[in-house]
């Protein structure tokens, strides 16, 4: 039956002329099939492709084409998944019969892009694999780069770390980290480039790795599905290895337990990548076969489980955005973690630092939760501790250290006056590139103003109701602050929060009012950094609540 979505199909096709309907649209469960044809002037021969129309169409499913245009014998081109559908991405419009168009001529700019001229991508594109269960569950192994170079056959295990248990997919997902690789005698020849937090989680498991140089895949990219694939490419000594580890396995009860195989591949001259597969103990693909007297080791022809593999190198994790290398890279003191500390402690983390200290006195209290980046679930915590593990949570490249604040404390404070105090105390704060002083204590802010630092020494605090921000940098910070605040700013003082108890009232703002500035100063110091901006002390006002805005005014 043509069917009105049929028929607008029908006619948006006869009225181009490089494709031809050689099977009629038919309904087919929630989907319209059909044949077309395509023939122009530049192919020597035309091509026949099944179309397959979701009815999403002409809107995406998931980020995803609702048309299909399918051709097995195509594989060998680039982008082409394994069922033979083209792989294109078109621009967005409402209407049918123009989503149409557009996607037919795109299917012709494929085929003269890729399958007439032939061309390649300059950027590399991942082979394909499939994401397969082991008794019901998935796996997932995320790896980072290491220094060392492995050599094609080359063979050993890996030891992994235990990250957690969840779901993706609507299915049960056990993660591992990549920690190291080691040779046949357990000796490491390679950590991953992780943070020490990292390195040192518990629950240690291992696998095995081999290296095979190219991709275990046909067409280089669609990867292999059975064992008897890899047949000439591991070797003999590497078979042997692998019935040498599950006799061990075997002996230690763990019939029927996973085992992951890393088989990695260059991309490029410098990177590689691995692809993991599940090994059961009990049901290792191989077999001994005697031949003249003497024992080999074969691969049996069964099917692949391969399991999940990512790659977490920092220029990956961070590439769809960071901070520029020259904020980035350097070491970073943060005093004093309420509400602006932690929220530049975690925007730092988040744009790619990966040297941050914290330091400050106070115990996370629950009403200290609201505006800043601390959890409910972690309970009555020193706030250093818990920003720790918030920071190790969000990046496994940062490395966060705590300052004994006590010490600090008596040589900034006690011991201000002494000579030898005070050198101490310059030679502490020098050895960090950047110092950013979120305290809101001005008798600290005075005493840091004195010393002479080697470093950039930033304040920041907010005014009560979130009205402005104000940033200063060293030399010029305890006059700058204090005049500002006291002087020319036009702060409320008076509708301060108090709270039950005798505690010292504090400014009133809500996340989102003390974030919005935080964040906006961090943009502009990163942009000082990136272009070697002067450093000049800046605040930023929001208006007034019948005209609310942003405006930056250095000085």
């Amino acid at each position: 039956m043509v069917t009105p979505r049929i028929n607008s199909i029908n006619q948006c096709l006869d009225k181009l002329s490089f494709a031809t309907i050689t099977a009629p649209f038919e309904e087919d469960q929630l989907n319209l099939k059909g044949q077309i044809q395509v023939n122009f002037n530049e192919l020597d021969n035309p091509l026949s492709f099944e179309v397959i129309i979701n009815p999403q169409y002409p809107f995406k499913y998931h980020n995803e084409e609702t048309i299909k245009f399918i051709n097995k014998d195509l594989l060998e081109y680039k982008h082409v998944m394994g069922n033979g559908m083209i792989c294109i991405h078109t621009s967005h419009n409402i209407d049918l019969k123009e989503k149409l168009i557009i996607d037919f001529h795109s299917l012709k700019n494929w085929i003269i892009k890729y399958y007439i001229n032939k061309e390649k991508n300059i950027h590399y594109e991942h082979i394909i694999a499939p994401q397969h269960t082991f008794k019901d569950s998935l796996f997932s192994f995320t790896f980072t780069e290491v220094d060392y170079e492995f050599k094609q056959h080359k063979y050993g295990f890996v030891n992994l770390r235990f990250l957690n248990d969840g779901l993706a997919i609507g299915q049960k997902v056990t993660n591992f980290l990549t920690h190291s690789f080691t040779d046949l005698s357990g000796k490491e020849l390679t950590l991953c480039k992780w943070s020490s937090f990292y390195h040192n989680l518990p629950n240690k498991y291992h696998g095995i790795y081999v290296f095979v140089e190219h991709p275990p895949a046909i067409y280089d990219r669609f990867i292999f599905q059975d064992w008897e694939s890899f047949i000439g490419i591991f070797k003999q000594d590497f078979l042997e290895f692998l019935h040498n580890c599950e006799k061990s396995y075997k002996k230690n009860k763990r019939h029927g337990q996973p085992i992951p195989l890393y088989i990695g591949y260059k991309i490029s001259d410098t990177e590689i990548h691995w692809q993991i597969a599940l090994l059961e103990i009990g049901k290792f693909p191989i077999k001994g076969v005697k031949k003249n007297q003497k024992w080999s080791t074969k691969l049996v022809n069964r099917k692949i489980t391969w399991g999940i593999s990512r790659n977490s190198s920092y220029r990956y994790f961070f590439g769809r955005g960071a901070f520029s290398e020259k904020l980035t890279t350097k070491k970073i003191l943060i005093l004093g973690t309420g509400a602006i500390g932690s929220m530049i402690a975690r925007t730092l983390t988040k744009s790619g630092c990966t040297k941050i200290d914290l330091c400050d006195y106070d115990v996370k209290e629950p009403e200290n939760i609201c505006r800043a980046e601390f959890r409910f679930i972690n309970g009555l915590a020193d706030k250093v501790e818990e920003l720790k593990r918030i920071l190790f949570d969000i990046s496994p490249f940062v490395e966060v250290g705590s300052v004994n604040q006590p010490y600090f404390e008596i040589l900034s404070k006690v011991e201000f006056n002494k000579v030898e105090s005070k050198k101490e105390l310059e030679a502490f704060l020098s050895s960090y590139d950047l110092i950013f002083d979120c305290s809101t204590d001005n008798d600290l802010m005075y005493v840091l103003n004195q010393l002479e630092l080697k470093c950039d020494l930033i304040n920041i605090s907010i005014t009560n109701k979130a009205q402005q921000l104000v940033c200063a940098f060293s030399p010029n910070i305890y006059d700058f602050v204090t005049t500002q605040f006291s002087e020319l700013l036009n702060q409320d003082t008076e509708d301060l929060y108090n709270p039950t108890g005798c505690w010292s009232p504090t400014f009133r703002a809500s996340y989102n009012d003390i974030n919005l500035l935080v964040q906006y100063a961090l943009n502009h110091l990163n942009r000082v950094y990136r272009d070697n901006l002067p450093k000049n002390n800046f605040i930023i006002e929001t208006g007034t609540e019948q005209e609310y805005k942003l405006e930056l005014k250095q000085f």
